[in-house]
């Protein structure tokens, strides 16, 4: 017994090639189809283009040799709280962003904070020694560091 294997053909060859690129391609339709329509569902869960928009609004505020604080009732431990100090770090650029609990957070003149909830923002500052400065809406509130008296 021999063992007659036929190679296959050229243009068998290029026709399985073709094949599977028109499957391939077929499903790179496929998905970008899924893609586009997972992210017209969610455009941008946890608001980064919103903060930068507010920040915007007050970074001429604040010099850029500034340090800015920053603090959260939304623990940095879930992705939510995370995504919050990121997007302020990116809004705030080329502002170092420093969270309240880190060693140069005591010598920071302007904070912002981002809270979960409703409140009485101008309490949650004056338990800090912050004085409200601006509410930029959508619980994103900008402190600054209450002066002593003189």
């Amino acid at each position: 017994m021999t063992d007659e294997r036929k190679e296959p053909r050229a243009w068998q060859r290029s026709a399985a090639v073709a094949a599977l690129s028109v499957v391939a391609a077929y499903n790179a339709v496929i998905q970008f189809g899924y893609a586009d329509a997972f992210a017209a569902q969610v455009r941008d869960p946890y608001n980064i283009l919103e903060m930068e928009e507010k920040v915007s609004r007050i970074a001429d505020l604040i010099p850029v040799t500034e340090r800015v604080g920053y603090l959260s009732d939304v623990p940095s431990s879930v992705p939510a709280g995370q995504a919050a100090f990121f997007s302020a770090q990116y809004a705030f650029a080329p502002r170092l962003v420093v969270k309240e609990d880190a060693a140069g957070g005591k010598n920071v003149r302007y904070w912002l904070a981002v809270f979960s909830r409703q409140q009485d923002f101008a309490e949650a500052g004056a338990r800090r020694g912050l004085v409200l400065e601006k509410d930029l809406g959508g619980y994103v509130i900008l402190y600054r560091r209450q002066e002593p008296a003189r």
